[in-house]
């Protein structure tokens, strides 16, 4: 699993590429949360690299998004894979996770404007 985060705007932008799962969920929960405490309560998930995610993994989507709700923010899931689309579907929680495909709609459903 490969993690990366960038600051756009008031968003902190953290990308996740590979498999989430029982083995790396424990990582992935520590990178968003550094995330959420360093740079604020407005996080967007990029799933595009995800190749496969467990329970685990969303387990700690959900965690997350507590905590910045919890903060007055929010955490957004931009560019899933059609898998984790499916997984999202199956699970029930793409009613509870806003999902962009493109940048451009994330920059219309907030508030705030973020720039390039």
């Amino acid at each position: 699993m490969d993690l990366s985060t960038r600051v756009l705007s008031d968003w902190t932008i953290c990308a996740v590429a590979g498999d989430v799962d029982i083995f790396t969920t424990s990582v992935f929960r520590e990178h968003l949360l550094a995330a959420l405490q360093s740079a604020g309560p407005r996080i967007l998930v990029d799933l595009s690299g995800v190749t496969f995610m467990d329970a685990s993994g969303l387990g700690v989507l959900v965690l997350i998004r507590r905590m910045a709700m919890r903060r007055g923010g929010t955490l957004r899931l931009y560019a899933p894979t059609q898998v984790m689309r499916r997984l999202l579907a199956a699970s029930g929680l793409s009613r509870t996770f806003t999902m962009s495909l493109e940048l451009p709609a994330i920059r219309q459903a907030g508030p705030t404007v973020l720039t390039a």
